[in-house]
């Protein structure tokens, strides 16, 4: 029988039939007696009768009330239930994010340390310029490298060392505050420079014209003051901008810039 006879109408109609029933196998009954039982015998039989079928019209509105509460609490959990899903997924989502930044900077910071050790550990860099920039060129990809030194009286900046450039390449000197290279120094933080018109290439950079490559600027900050700065060229992006401020900062102190 299907779950569904005893729902509403169909269960209300067969509970009043049966009911209609019991009362006629009631009277019947009388059929067998020897004496007649009088009207009031009559009239108890249907009050007993409308009582039956009062407690079965209760019951069953009850027991539709009963289901449609529960039809209702089913809703509103599958409801809650879909929320709280919903904010599991978030909530892991947010999770994950975080653990991949942790993972990130744990990632940047061991790559920073062995570019700083690599650095500093070097017998050679620290009296070798165009060693040092040799290992710059080799850590940051870079095709080109060039060192400038701030000079004191004039306060330009002039060429101390160079690698991957040819020896007739002449660099020309800058101030601060000047073109690309000045106006680096004089902010103080490292600066990638790409898609530069190429009619601009040969007077604004040092390396020379190129119609594809990255080119970063890494001023030398000493006490709150532009001492130098190191002209990178790469052909495809690379991690030495953010690198730099913690480089710079343990060459700086090792006193090998």
């Amino acid at each position: 029988m299907s779950r569904y006879f005893f729902d509403n109408r169909h269960f209300q109609r067969w509970l009043f039939l049966l009911g209609g029933i019991a009362f006629i196998l009631a009277l019947l009954k009388n059929v067998f007696l020897q004496q007649h039982p009088g009207i009031a015998y009559y009239m108890v039989e249907v009050l007993a009768f409308i009582f039956f079928l009062t407690a079965f019209y209760i019951s069953d509105r009850n027991n539709q009330g009963l289901r449609s509460e529960i039809k209702r609490l089913g809703e509103e959990l599958k409801d809650t239930r879909s929320i709280h899903e919903q904010k599991i997924v978030e909530l892991e989502s947010v999770i994950a994010g975080y653990e991949a930044k942790q993972n990130e900077e744990t990632r940047f910071a061991s790559y920073q340390d062995k570019v700083i050790q690599r650095l500093v550990n070097d017998p050679v860099a620290k009296t070798d310029k165009h060693h040092l920039l040799y290992l710059f060129s080799e850590l940051f990809h870079a095709m080109a490298v060039v060192w400038y030194e701030k000079d004191k009286p004039s306060g330009r900046f002039n060429v101390q060392a160079t690698f991957g450039l040819p020896e007739d390449f002449e660099l020309s000197p800058f101030e601060e505050g000047e073109g690309l290279h000045g106006q680096a120094a004089a902010d103080g933080e490292a600066t990638k420079i790409e898609d530069i018109p190429e009619e601009y290439l040969p007077v604004s950079t040092a390396l020379g014209k190129s119609k594809q490559y990255f080119l970063y600027l890494l001023p030398v900050v000493k006490g709150q003051k532009c001492t130098g700065l190191i002209e990178l060229m790469t052909f495809r992006e690379s991690d030495v901008e953010r690198l730099w401020p913690g480089v710079m900062t343990k060459l700086a102190d090792k006193n090998i810039i």
